[in-house]
């Protein structure tokens, strides 16, 4: 199962224009966030996310998933690799997918980055989309996905993680 979890501002983005990053978010969304990659056995994120995370992730001490990141030049990262834990591909989504299925992993959580939303929504591998609505405007900044892509979904269910701050899940139909 991958499920894309992503946290945008009301109009639709996922970062700043000036800056990379959800330092926007709110700590409801963070305790969500946080609470909720314990049920993951797997992660998989674009070369920005990692770029934006990366201290915090090569200093972590957690083993409960492998982190895949997704980028053009994996032997780049070769010194940040960690077999089990952190390693870089350039396979495309369905191979990532399957690859992680034969080394026994079976809940996927999609972090980003647009670019990396929109592939695997191309692929048609994503089973549900976990959005957390923030109440800000932006009015630029880097969009939910890289490039157009529409497709119709189905609400599945929406909950309130705080009195401003929405989680809406989805299923692509």
């Amino acid at each position: 199962m991958l499920i894309l979890i992503a946290a945008q501002s009301l109009d639709g983005f996922i970062a700043r224009p000036d800056r990379a990053g959800t330092d926007f978010c709110s700590e409801a969304d963070a305790s969500f966030l946080r609470d909720t990659l314990k049920k993951f056995d797997s992660l998989i994120m674009g070369r920005k996310t990692f770029e934006t995370l990366r201290e915090r992730i090569l200093n972590s001490d957690t083993k409960r998933y492998l982190r895949k990141i997704i980028t053009r030049s994996p032997a780049a990262y070769a010194a940040d690799t960690r077999p089990d834990l952190v390693e870089f591909t350039d396979q495309p989504p369905i191979e990532t997918l399957s690859e992680l299925a034969g080394r026994g992993r079976k809940k996927t959580a999609l972090l980003g980055g647009g670019e990396i939303y929109t592939q695997y929504l191309e692929a048609g591998v994503v089973d549900e989309l976990w959005i957390t609505i923030e109440p800000l405007l932006f009015g630029g900044g880097t969009p939910l996905l890289g490039k157009a892509n529409e497709r119709p979904l189905k609400l599945l269910s929406h909950h309130r993680l705080s009195d401003e701050t929405l989680l809406l899940k989805y299923k692509p139909l």
